[in-house]
């Protein structure tokens, strides 16, 4: 299902057929739709989250562990990529902004954002080589491209694949010696309080 703008408050279902205005007490017909996408937003991230948590945290490390932090490392970048791309594909096939990047768009067409409405458009177009690194830092090249599309499901040109190889980069190498690293303080951590019972 996706969401018209908030002038018209209109929810379209899949089928075409638009559905009446969704309105809140009191008529708030925006503040519905927005509360909608929050939910949206929520549960897609949570979902994803989930998967993605077990993946990081748990996959990551004991093949970068045990294969070593070259071969470990390249197929886990092998492993992001082909999962990564097929999540993207999938994400623009099915027109829904679960990521939320489509909230800085919404942001700009506003005509009187509020302080935090300019504070965030400022930090995310201030400098968009920092927010393309930072973003590498906390999540994952799916995310990356499509925070950078702004919510725009109007198929995916060079631009967005250049975009996401370079992700699938930044985010793997940095992840490589996180990965890494953790799986050694698991290993310790395990030897230690093994040597502390025996």
């Amino acid at each position: 299902m996706s969401y018209s703008s908030s002038s018209t408050a209109a929810v379209t279902a899949d089928d075409g057929v638009s559905a009446p205005p969704a309105t809140a007490p009191g008529g708030d017909a925006g503040g519905r739709v927005l509360w909608l996408r929050l939910v949206q937003i929520g549960t897609g991230h949570a979902l994803y989250g989930s998967f993605n948590h077990f993946f990081d945290f748990v996959i990551y490390p004991y093949v970068v562990y045990t294969q070593g932090v070259i071969l470990g490392g390249a197929l886990m970048t092998l492993f992001s990529l082909l999962q990564c791309a097929l999540l993207l594909v999938a994400y623009e096939r099915m027109g829904v902004d679960w990521v939320g990047s489509g909230l800085l768009a919404d942001i700009a067409r506003k005509s009187q954002p509020s302080w935090f409405d300019r504070l965030v458009a400022w930090i995310t177009n201030r400098n968009q080589a920092l927010t393309f690194l930072l973003l590498c830092a906390v999540t994952d090249p799916f995310i990356v491209t499509a925070f950078f599309r702004r919510g725009s499901f109007d198929g995916l040109r060079a631009r967005d694949w250049h975009l996401f190889f370079a992700s699938v980069l930044v985010c793997n190498l940095y992840w490589i010696f996180v990965a890494d690293l953790i799986a050694r303080i698991a290993v310790a951590s395990w030897h230690w309080i093994v040597g502390l019972i025996g």
